[in-house]
């Protein structure tokens, strides 16, 4: 994983942004660290149930705890909110209009040479009623404060996972681990309930 720097030249009359040194704290004496806002932008509908305000607050502030767990060692911060002046962006939303709407569709998209990335909430939602094999909020094996903290740390280490896709990072490989950040896999167990990790292979490209 790198952290973008701008070294001044010329190409087409554009600063040239290049890789400058690992995320690693080593470096953060040297570079502000890699600025990244997560927005919430979602309906927040689970089951045909509306979140209150309260079950908002657990999943949004979980899954930026886990986002930070993810990166902890490594110059990154993140802030709820678009921050003016983000060099990324992670966009909590449900899937666009006009796509089509599968239970188990990506649960996250980044596209090429791109810095922002989509979470798709409402994929989530499935995978992880499905992971549990719950119907709904309401009727499941598992507690409310459970499903909460697990979507909250679905949405994270989705979130990392696609930070790893963004353009001039690249350490997210889609590893064949269920839990690790860089799986190829979010409709797992492990994504909502386990305790995630990255890959080695991952590791060695963030340093």
């Amino acid at each position: 994983m790198h952290r973008l720097a701008r070294r001044r030249g010329r190409r087409g009359g554009a600063a040239v942004v290049v890789a400058a040194c690992a995320l690693s704290t080593a470096c953060a004496g040297r570079a502000a660290p890699l600025e990244v806002s997560v927005a919430f932008v979602n309906t927040w509908r689970v089951a045909g149930e509306t979140l209150s305000a309260e079950d908002r607050a657990i999943v949004e502030r979980t899954a930026l705890d886990t986002l930070r767990r993810a990166f902890d060692g490594f110059a990154v911060r993140f802030e709820e909110g678009i921050e003016r002046g983000s060099a990324r962006i992670i966009r909590v939303e449900d899937t666009p209009y006009g796509r089509p709407m599968l239970l188990f569709g990506a649960a996250g998209v980044t596209y090429p040479a791109a810095r922002v990335s989509s979470v798709r909430f409402d994929v989530l939602v499935n995978e992880e009623l499905a992971a549990a094999s719950c119907a709904s909020l309401a009727r499941c094996t598992r507690t409310r404060a459970e499903m909460l903290d697990g979507l909250g740390r679905g949405i994270g280490a989705t979130g990392a996972h696609e930070l790893g896709h963004q353009a001039g990072l690249g350490f997210a490989r889609d590893a064949p681990c269920d839990d690790c950040y860089d799986s190829k896999s979010s409709a797992t167990s492990a994504h909502f309930f386990g305790r995630k990790h990255w890959s080695d292979a991952a590791l060695a490209r963030m340093r």
